[in-house]
């Protein structure tokens, strides 16, 4: 390029930022001229005669050449020339200023080791980059290129060197009509040498395409070209290759030398690792990783619909985790396959479905006309898990909640989408057909969640929790018999919580043995006192959580307990509940038998709101079931009557009592007694109090002389 068409396009760079406006004066007033090239859209579209003299080339082979096409495939740094030289453009077309050290090569293939300079600057409103090129040695000059030896080798070796290459070589006119080939190249091609010479690679149908759009001849532009091509073998088979093309001026020759290499291997191991990458290894769905695309991907296509809506539902099953914990995790995963391919089975066509891991799965709606066509699609999904899995003869029942979020009406931002339909799941799980879509209110129940998680962190350290107690009645003669400890939380704003609303948030912190410890040694403690003050004969029932129960040292905490308090062992009712026995069912059985040898009763809390089967009943050394309250307040229907009168029959059938929780009237009473002798407890014989107002209003009586 001339110095005059150079100066006209240097004259019209312009930039808002007047330190760079300052820098264009700085390179026309320098003593020594730098190397200077502009590029546009990742390509020289000027460069000043330094610049060509320092990369040994002209403005034919140079203007409309990358950065890159003067660089070896790998940086010294390990880096890819292509990828990071995209990469640092990219930075410079964001404004600002990159500098970073660079090998290129020049024309004729000296090394080139040089500090390169970006500056970003507007050309006729476009953007392009204004780049530098200083050398790095301590001369200012470039490598000999006599550094690598290769001129001082007899022409006989560097001959049969190219020949016996690994690579493809095939060499041609300005016409393309080839007149050398390596062994490489016949080997890998299927052709003779005698067959490829004297015709162009298109009448032999070598070429297949090239990537990228890069045109047919990428050289008629510059002198040198790589990338990724698609090639034909003789055999019309296709295969990926690496070719790096160079033209080369010799003896007032034109010569085009084109290398390439089969990569075939290469592609089918970044495929596999694409595929390690993307997908779930256990049920072939897309992973986390891929949803993440797929959603973006549909965000983008809807923003084109205006009319329409998409949709992500998060499913979350139900009842995995007991298949998980009582049959082990390889039938788990059969489950979880058998869930995969069902859910595939029902999709419609467009919709993507992912496994995010455990039992969580995802499917995108990418269109959909309203929310009834998604609520529509959410009951076919449901419906699903009607039938049950079925595994060497093992039936297995499952549900699943959905969590549902809408795009791009409530976010265009993938990862928010994907959170929304996450806190909508676990909503579900609390609503009647375990489908809801994320809305205000459940973005303030779960801010509530996460506030109250912060606070409950705190809670055992600052004193928050407390017992209060509650009778458990003799319904034949009216006798308090046992007391049952119950947790509560006051707050720091003075809000006072039942054990039911933070119970299962201290699981979710891991706080639950910790505090359970601490109830039970306080109920315990505090029935010794009565025994002391009242009555000796009286029972303490203390809830012991699942987590609990699992706990390597739970019985022999339990035991340390009784032994500090001086409480009698048969003193001591746990509950548990029905779902601690699914869990683990070998293991529990073992810690209830300890429990057992240490003479402590055990009772089943909230029985026939579980799934608990019957047939274990009488294999497990329960004492006692409390039928959940459910069951008393539907004693007023002839349905609910017979419910609960089947329940106290089974409890006498085994020889267990039993304890009818949530009795509230008299009536209740009376009609619980007329199904057999048993306990009562519930509001209609006294309210939870705590331990001074208990003691005041229920065992007074009892003081002994």
């Amino acid at each position: 390029m001339s110095m005059q068409k150079w100066s006209e396009l240097y004259s019209r760079l312009k930039s808002a930022t007047p330190s760079l406006s300052d820098q264009l004066i700085q390179f026309e007033i320098a003593d020594v001229l730098p190397a200077l090239a502009i590029v546009q859209d990742h390509r020289f579209i000027g460069a000043n005669p330094v610049a060509l003299s320092y990369f040994e080339s002209i403005e034919q082979n140079f203007i409309h050449s990358t950065p890159y096409d003067f660089s070896p495939r790998i940086q010294s740094s390990g880096r890819n020339s292509v990828e990071y030289g995209q990469q640092q453009l990219r930075e410079a077309a964001k404004g600002k200023i990159v500098s970073f050290n660079w090998l290129y090569l020049s024309q004729q293939g000296t090394e080139l080791p040089t500090k390169v300079t970006l500056y970003p600057f507007s050309l006729d409103d476009n953007n392009v980059v204004l780049i530098q090129f200083t050398p790095m040695d301590r001369r200012g000059k470039r490598r000999s290129h006599s550094s690598n030896g290769f001129e001082n080798l007899p022409k006989e070796l560097m001959s049969i060197t190219l020949e016996d290459s690994a690579e493809a070589v095939y060499i041609t006119d300005e016409d393309s009509h080839i007149f050398a080939v390596n062994k490489a190249m016949c080997r890998i091609c299927g052709y003779s040498a005698e067959h490829m010479l004297g015709k162009t690679p298109s009448e032999l149908n070598l070429e297949a395409m090239i990537n990228d759009g890069i045109a047919p001849n990428p050289l008629k532009s510059k002198g040198s070209w790589q990338g990724e091509v698609w090639k034909y073998r003789s055999d019309g088979s296709k295969f990926p290759a690496w070719q790096s093309c160079r033209r080369i001026y010799a003896s007032n020759t034109v010569y085009f030398v084109n290398l390439f290499s089969d990569i075939s291997e290469k592609k089918r191991l970044e495929a596999k690792l694409t595929q390690q990458a993307m997908y779930d290894k256990l049920t072939g769905l897309p992973n986390r990783f891929h949803l993440i695309k797929i959603l973006n991907k549909a965000i983008n296509n809807i923003k084109q619909h205006s009319t329409m809506i998409g949709a992500l539902m998060f499913l979350d099953l139900n009842g995995f985790k007991n298949i998980n914990d009582s049959f082990g995790h390889a039938t788990g995963d059969k489950v979880l396959q058998l869930v995969a391919a069902r859910l595939e089975t029902c999709c419609l066509d467009d919709a993507e479905i992912a496994r995010l891991g455990g039992d969580e799965f995802t499917l995108v709606l990418p269109k959909c006309k309203n929310k009834q066509e998604i609520e529509a699609f959410s009951d076919l999904v449901l419906s699903l898990f009607d039938v049950p899995f079925e595994i060497d003869g093992q039936k297995f029942y499952l549900s699943t909640s959905i969590g549902i979020s809408l795009f791009p009406q409530q976010s265009d931002e993938a990862n928010q989408l994907l959170s929304m339909a996450d806190t909508a799941m676990y909503s579900a799980k609390k609503s009647p057909n375990h489908i809801r879509f994320y809305n205000a209110a459940i973005r303030e129940a779960a801010e509530k969640k996460l506030l109250i998680l912060n606070d409950l962190r705190h809670a055992q350290s600052l004193g928050q929790f407390s017992l209060v107690y509650q009778q458990i009645i003799d319904l034949e003669n009216n006798n308090l018999i046992a007391v049952e400890a119950l947790l509560r939380w006051k707050r720091s704003n003075g809000e006072i919580l039942e054990a039911r609303e933070f119970i299962p948030l201290l699981e979710e912190t891991n706080s639950m043995v910790s505090v359970g410890l601490w109830a039970l040694e306080q109920a315990c403690e505090q029935m010794s006192k009565w025994h002391a003050q009242y009555n000796d004969q009286l029972k303490i029932t203390v809830n012991i959580s699942t987590s609990q129960l699992e706990h390597p040292d739970f019985v022999s905490m339990l035991t340390k307990v009784l032994q500090q308090t001086q409480l009698p062992s048969d003193k001591l009712v746990i509950e548990i509940e029905e779902s601690a026995l699914i869990r683990k069912p070998t293991m529990m059985s073992a810690v209830l038998n300890e429990l057992k040898q240490l003479n402590i009763s055990i009772a089943i809390d909230d029985f026939g709101a579980g799934l608990f089967s019957l047939s274990r009943l009488g294999s497990l050394p329960i004492d006692c079931l409390k039928i959940d309250s459910s069951f008393a307040q539907r004693l007023h229907e002839p349905q609910g009557k017979e419910l609960c009168k089947a329940m106290v029959q089974l409890a006498h059938t085994l020889n267990l009592c039993y304890i009818a929780e949530g009795v509230e009237t008299e009536a209740q009473k009376d009609l619980l007694l007329m199904m057999g002798k048993g306990y009562g407890q519930g509001y209609y014989f006294g309210w939870p109090a705590t331990a001074e107002v208990f003691a005041s209003e229920s065992l007074s009586l009892l003081k002994k002389a």
